[in-house]
């Protein structure tokens, strides 16, 4: 489950589930989609749902690897798209009209192909493929257990053109762990962020083969170095600042870790220490202005304001 910011000061809630004692005829399990849209109100509480679907997704597309990416062509600002063998198909969220008998609100709006030699398919569980916001960049990580470095190919998609061409290959040694890692792109798909557990974060370039910043260790008590880092994010905040975010935890420690950096010096860091409950992290995110910052962890909702702070840097957290 997970929060979505999209426009009119609303968030999307999105919940993927399967029905594991129902199998049909192939032994596939049944799989199903939540999604509601509620309006963020005036004491900075989620509202009631303003609307919302709940129903099954079974032979539409494997619902493990729909994602979400940003969309300035409709009304929520965000567009989901899955991957098929060659192509990706992307679909936006309608709430007013749609294309099958049971009201299923995923509008197919736009494909995009490619005939890249991918070291995967982009449905494979073990690689991954992965797009940009602006879907120019396309990066095919290569994954195989026990070994202990993930190479990541780089792909770009010029404007108007057809295909992706390749630009180069990165090499990230990691600790060997049984999780994929995780990807964060800034809003301009010029850097990537890639959380890998017990591995560290590593900042990119998509121009260069030496990271931009790596976050192996962190200063403070034992229990907070190597942790598993996850969700990393990118928003952009005030004059412009580009800011990073990712969390930090381990379930036997007293206290979680958010770190909040920004991305475009790498000089200045934040870190906001939550009450650890032996639970796990739901979700880290920011409203669609990048204004505020949201966690949620062990089912409760944390919030905290970007303010400029007179005198003082051009962005702070201070939470409310």
């Amino acid at each position: 489950m997970s929060f979505v910011p999209i426009k009119g000061n609303r968030i999307l809630l999105l919940a993927k589930y399967w029905d594991w004692p129902d199998f049909d005829s192939k032994g596939i399990k049944s799989s199903s989609l939540h999604l509601s849209i509620h309006e963020i109100r005036s004491d900075l509480r989620v509202g009631s749902a303003l609307w919302s679907f709940n129903g099954s997704v079974d032979g539409r597309f494997d619902i493990r690897h729909l994602e979400l990416i940003k969309s300035t062509e409709n009304e929520l600002g965000i567009t989901f798209w899955a991957p098929f063998d060659n192509h990706w198909k992307l679909f936006d969220v309608s709430t007013t009209e749609t294309n099958t008998s049971n009201d299923f609100p995923l509008i197919e709006s736009g494909r995009i192909d490619f005939d890249l030699k991918l070291k995967s398919k982009p449905e494979d569980d073990e690689n991954l493929v992965i797009l940009s916001p602006d879907m120019h960049i396309l990066l095919n990580v290569d994954l195989e257990n026990g070994r202990h470095n993930e190479t990541i190919d780089i792909h770009y998609l010029d404007s108007g053109g057809t295909s992706f061409s390749f630009i180069t290959c990165l090499s990230i040694p990691v600790a060997e762990t049984e999780f994929s890692p995780e990807f964060a792109f800034s809003a301009d798909g010029s850097t990537f962020a890639v959380s890998m557990e017990h591995g560290g974060v590593f900042v990119w370039d998509i121009r260069s083969k030496v990271p931009l910043q790596t976050y192996m260790e962190f200063p403070g008590p034992p229990e907070y170095s190597s942790q598993p880092r996850r969700f990393p994010h990118f928003r952009s905040g005030n004059l412009g600042k580009e800011i990073l975010v990712f969390a930090e935890y381990d379930r036997d420690s007293p206290s979680a870790i958010i770190h909040v950096i920004d991305a475009t010096s790498f000089e200045m860091e934040e870190r906001l220490i939550l009450k650890n409950e032996h639970g796990d992290w739901s979700s880290l995110f920011f409203d669609p202005c990048g204004g505020t910052l949201y966690a949620e962890l062990h089912g409760t909702i944390y919030e905290w304001d970007l303010q400029k702070k007179e005198p003082g840097p051009e962005w702070w957290i201070g939470e409310e």
